[in-house]
């Protein structure tokens, strides 16, 4: 492209390639963990964002900024799912929370609604915070410095922060072999190849849901038969077996 008698300016320019740095996730025990300790130190509100996050898979700033709403939690024209908006994308899920086998009720997240039921009911927004007479939302910037004391006095990683809860709930997707629909059904990703003939249906959420979730069980029977399942998840949830 270049006049042969011209030298060629671009010789010895490299470009700097910016590396793109794998995301850290936190896992469902040191998420558990957080979530418990900011229960105990006074800030549920915390515990729920976390909760939101790996559960839901929702971003960090949005369930800041209030689109989680009380009305969205087991409300009424979804009495047995959470509704998640996803700004981002403008993508709605419908996460079930539970269904009924052979008589049986199955709460799918039963420990991640014992944190909500912890969580007082400031406003709108299921993670607000009280300043003086009024409440308000929390800003990324501050929620992040509440993180960051919280998971220090807990001993947790410097990795840990929403952002990672998010990506561990992620990770736990594909660690449950979810196909790229069920995937998809219950984070909200797009894509342009599958979007044209798969809808994002309840139905679809729902088998998601059950297979993650078995996926779990199957985990913590593995890992500690005797302890991982807490006395009233055993109670109400049939697929539990008991030692």
């Amino acid at each position: 492209m270049f006049d042969r008698d011209v030298p060629n300016p671009w010789v010895g320019v490299a470009l700097k390639r910016r590396r793109v740095a794998t995301k850290p996730a936190a896992m469902r025990e040191e998420f558990y963990a957080f979530a418990w300790g900011a229960v105990k130190a006074g800030h549920p509100d915390a515990a729920a964002a976390a909760v939101i996050c790996f559960e839901w898979l929702q971003r960090p700033e949005n369930v800041l900024e209030g689109y989680v709403r009380w009305g969205d939690y087991r409300g009424p024209q979804a009495p047995c799912a959470i509704r998640i908006e996803h700004w981002k994308t403008g993508a709605v899920v419908l996460h079930p929370l539970e269904e009924t086998v052979s008589g049986e009720r199955v709460l799918f997240y039963s420990e991640a609604e014992e944190i909500l039921s912890q969580v007082p009911r400031l406003g709108l927004g299921v993670v607000m915070r009280q300043r003086a007479a009024a409440a308000t939302k929390w800003d990324i910037m501050s929620m992040g410095r509440l993180v960051r004391n919280l998971r220090a006095a807990l001993g947790l990683p410097e990795t840990f922060t929403l952002d990672a809860c998010r990506h561990g709930g992620m990770t736990e997707l594909e660690e449950a072999e979810l196909t790229d629909g069920q995937g998809r059904a219950l984070s909200a990703h797009r894509s342009k190849a599958y979007e044209g003939y798969a809808k994002r249906t309840e139905k679809r959420a729902l088998a998601a849901t059950r297979k993650r979730y078995a996926h779990r069980l199957a985990t913590e029977a593995n890992e500690a038969p005797s302890e991982t399942a807490r006395p009233s998840e055993m109670a109400a949830n049939p697929l539990i077996k008991r030692s």
